[in-house]
């Protein structure tokens, strides 16, 4: 077991270190506490083989990690589209899809970044100006609505790790302008068919509502990941959310699935984010996988105002490393062979 697979390992039964040891002593019959942890978690320890033991499911087989080499060597794999939705604001969605963006980036895989949101959150986010977007009409605006190639206005960031979509506040107009499209829906997946193929990932970060802009990424996409604060009530517009997905999965778009919904801002320490995750793992229990959370740190925002992904800025730091693991996960369902139909040869989506 690794320091990383023992802290997932604790985030998700939603204790602090010092929680998790008093845990373990119960257990075990030891004296462990938080430092201890701490130094397992960070490398600093090597974890005590009767602690892995009793954290380990029986019989279960050791996972390779997920690495850019082993990406690499996986041959041919499926190609992704996947939507950071939900329709309440502060959430951290553009915090997860930058940083997701860089991660999958950092496995040596191809990314673009779709900022779907009028706000232009993702385009500050990673250093663009959002008012020379707009004055240029290169914003995602002139795509859906002007008829320009989504390939015109295709942006490399963070030296050229990914690519983004950017945005500005005249998409607004969008949601009302497309009404009268035939089809409306779908405009954004028409204009996706034209640069998908050149992508392992595309991640969307929708805006904070679920109007014809969230509509068409959902339309689009083929998986959905669900950011969630850990405060009380958090998880209250996300039935409603999942309402809308399953009507796209019946009319539209039957290949969507929620990847899981992700926590954020998480912060060990408080017994009400404690609680509030409990809650949440306990209401999606047996229906939606609820991933380990994200923690609260002041380097997310630190990094948003340098323009750039708190991953890139300290991958070394602990509040990243969620990101890090989800991007590792999604890349071992991007590598998964796609299974053949009966009398038909394997092809990759």
């Amino acid at each position: 077991m690794t320091g990383e697979e023992l802290r997932a390992l604790r985030e998700r039964r939603g204790e602090d270190q010092q929680g998790f040891a008093a845990w373990l002593n119960g257990q075990l019959g030891r004296r462990y506490d938080r430092s201890r942890i701490s130094r397992w978690e960070s490398g600093a320890e090597r974890i005590p083989q009767q602690v892995a033991a009793l954290l380990a499911p029986a019989g279960a087989p050791a996972a390779a990690p997920v690495t850019a080499q082993s990406v690499a060597a996986a041959g041919p794999r499926r190609r992704v589209v996947l939507a950071v939705a939900n329709q309440k604001g502060g959430v951290g969605k553009t915090t997860t899809a930058v940083n997701l963006a860089y991660a999958l980036s950092a496995l040596g895989l191809s990314v673009l970044l779709v900022d779907g949101d009028p706000q232009g959150n993702a385009t500050v986010h990673l250093g663009l100006d959002p008012g020379e977007v707009e004055m240029r009409r290169k914003g995602l605006y002139a795509v859906v609505r002007g008829g320009q190639p989504l390939d015109s206005i295709l942006v490399p960031v963070c030296g050229g790790a990914f690519a983004l979509a950017p945005s500005s506040i005249g998409l607004a107009a969008a949601e009302t302008e497309l009404v009268a499209e035939p089809d409306s829906s779908l405009v954004l997946k028409e204009q996706l068919a034209e640069v998908r193929d050149r992508y392992d990932v595309v991640v969307i970060d929708c805006p904070p509502n679920l109007g014809l802009l969230t509509i068409n990424a959902l339309a689009a996409s083929d998986l959905v990941l669900i950011p969630v604060q850990t405060e009380v009530f958090a998880g209250l517009g996300v039935p409603l959310l999942l309402e809308t997905i399953a009507k796209i999965r019946r009319r539209s778009n039957p290949a969507l699935n929620v990847f899981g919904i992700l926590p954020t801002m998480y912060s060990a320490r408080l017994t009400q984010d404690q609680a509030s995750l409990k809650e949440i793992s306990a209401h999606y229990e047996g229906r939606t996988r609820v991933l380990p959370p994200v923690p609260r740190a002041t380097l997310f925002a630190q990094a948003s105002g340098a323009g750039r992904p708190a991953i890139e800025a300290d991958p070394g730091a602990p509040a990243v490393r969620a990101y890090a693991d989800l991007a590792r996960e999604l890349a071992a369902h991007i590598a998964a062979p796609v299974p053949a139909e009966p009398g038909k040869a394997a092809h990759v989506a």
